[in-house]
């Protein structure tokens, strides 16, 4: 099969377009021809060495694609079927991909590989950091520092479709971004705007961003009994931190496609282009300059 190959960790001038040998479905996988993959921060940190590993890798965290060959303990599922999942370190950027059955949702008739890859592991972890994290309830005040970005786009709409009163802080096209698409949300310029200029008002806040002035910031708009809940700080002497790392499930993939498909949730997919060593280096170049409007996709 065909597969993105990275040679030498640090190093993505070392990514080649190569043939490796063809994957073989195991008991409690799937395996999936890919139609699309997501590009994602976590993919360029591996491929940095930085979470270790060796190469030559292949490198991934998220497919969406057709379902080829079924595992014998494997019942919810059938070849033909369109699926996604987020596997990270799963060796996405593939012609094939073997996907655990427990991380694979299935696609909806009227939602596209692009948009279904494009929430698989930022849009899990947003909604999850509200469902489970922070636990929002109707009627709290709830602040998503980085509301643009693919993490924080999904914790604005979860905790709006929470019943919570959302806020938001973005800059330049993010921003314009939310104000016309949430005109329900109080968008802040994080570059112009104080957060902390009305007090301690916030129930919850999600911080996607992890600074010491936006954690600091937010502390300071939290409401005592509050919680700062944060998916890049690690740690906080304040007790209201919450630390989070999102675990992958199939069950919460299947609640934010589902969600694309009735209208709940939005996706948005800066660019798709072929799956080629070539696009995958012009990718993670825009991904470490900036001025990305969506999720990056590659296709096949």
């Amino acid at each position: 099969m065909k597969a993105v190959v990275l040679k030498k960790l640090g190093d993505f001038a070392s990514l080649t377009d190569e043939t490796v040998p063809d994957l073989k479905v195991t008991p409690d996988a799937i395996l999936v021809k890919t139609h699309a993959v997501a590009v994602d921060p976590i993919d360029i940190k591996i491929g940095s060495g930085s979470r270790g590993g060796s190469a030559p890798m292949i490198l991934g965290s998220s497919v969406a694609g057709e379902v080829i060959a079924v595992g014998r303990n494997v019942h919810d599922f059938k070849v033909g079927d369109r699926v996604a999942a987020n596997v990270r370190g799963g060796e996405t950027y593939a012609e094939e991909v073997l996907v655990p059955a427990r991380l694979a949702a299935h696609i909806p008739d009227d939602v596209s590989y692009a948009s279904a890859v494009s929430v698989v592991l930022g849009g899990q972890t947003g909604y999850s950091g509200i469902v489970r994290g922070l636990q929002v309830k109707a009627g709290q005040n709830v602040l998503v520092q980085g509301g643009a970005g693919s993490v924080g786009l999904m914790a604005v709409q979860t905790a709006l479709d929470a019943g919570a009163k959302v806020s938001a802080t973005a800059h330049g096209w993010g921003l314009d971004f939310l104000r016309e698409k949430f005109p329900q949300v109080t968008a802040f310029d994080y570059k112009t705007d104080d957060i902390t200029a009305n007090g301690a008002i916030y129930d919850a806040v999600y911080d996607t961003v992890g600074s010491e002035k936006v954690l600091a910031d937010s502390f300071a708009a939290t409401k005592a009994d509050g919680h700062v809940l944060s998916i890049v700080a690690r740690s906080h002497r304040d007790p209201r931190f919450v630390h989070f790392f999102n675990q992958p499930t199939g069950a919460t993939v299947q609640t934010l496609l589902d969600g694309l498909s009735s209208g709940r949730f939005m996706a948005v997919v800066d660019s798709e282009l072929p799956l080629s060593a070539d696009n995958v280096r012009l990718d993670y170049e825009r991904l470490q300059n900036g001025g990305v409007h969506g999720k990056l996709v590659l296709t096949m």
